[in-house]
C-alpha cells in the first residue's frame, strides 16, 4: 500500500501501474501520461485544502497529471474550486487533474463489478463531470 519515494520524503498511499490497453484508463495514460495511478486516501469528514495541494505536489511527469483523493463524504465547493484551479493554474499539457472518489462512488464500483461491468465506469463518470465543469 503505502508507497514510499526512495529516500523516503513522500509516502503515498496507494499506486497501482496503469498497464491498461483499451477503455478509459488507456485514456488516462496517454493524455495525461499517467503511467501510473495515483490515490490519496483521506479518511476525514472534511478534505482540506492542503490534501489537495499534497495530491498535486506529488503529480508530473514520474506519476502522470492524473491523481484520485478518496474521501468518506462529499466534499464543499471550496474543495472543487482547488481542483479546478490547480488544472487552470497548470502551465503545461497536460494539466494536473485531481478528481475525489467518495464512499458512495466506491459502493457504485462495487455494484457495477456485481453486475459484471468495469468500476472504470464510475471513475469515466467523474472524470467527464470534471472535465465538463471546470472553466
Amino acid at each position: 500500500m503505502e508507497e514510499p519515494t526512495h529516500l523516503g520524503t513522500e509516502r503515498r498511499d496507494i499506486i497501482y501501474a496503469n498497464e491498461a490497453e483499451k477503455s478509459f484508463l488507456k485514456y488516462v495514460r496517454e493524455t495525461h501520461k499517467s503511467r501510473f495511478l495515483l490515490f490519496e486516501i483521506k479518511n476525514v469528514e472534511v478534505v482540506k485544502l492542503e490534501h489537495i495541494n499534497q495530491v498535486a505536489a506529488y503529480l508530473g511527469a514520474r506519476l502522470g497529471m492524473l491523481g484520485f483523493i478518496v474521501t468518506r463524504y462529499t466534499q464543499g465547493q471550496n474543495i472543487t474550486l482547488k481542483t479546478y484551479s490547480i488544472f487552470n493554474d497548470t502551465p503545461s499539457m497536460p494539466r494536473k487533474t485531481i478528481l475525489v472518489v467518495t464512499d458512495e462512488d466506491l459502493v457504485a464500483m462495487i455494484r457495477l463489478k456485481q453486475f459484471g461491468k468495469t468500476p472504470v465506469e464510475t471513475l469515466q463518470g467523474i472524470y467527464r463531470t470534471f472535465v465538463l465543469r471546470v472553466q
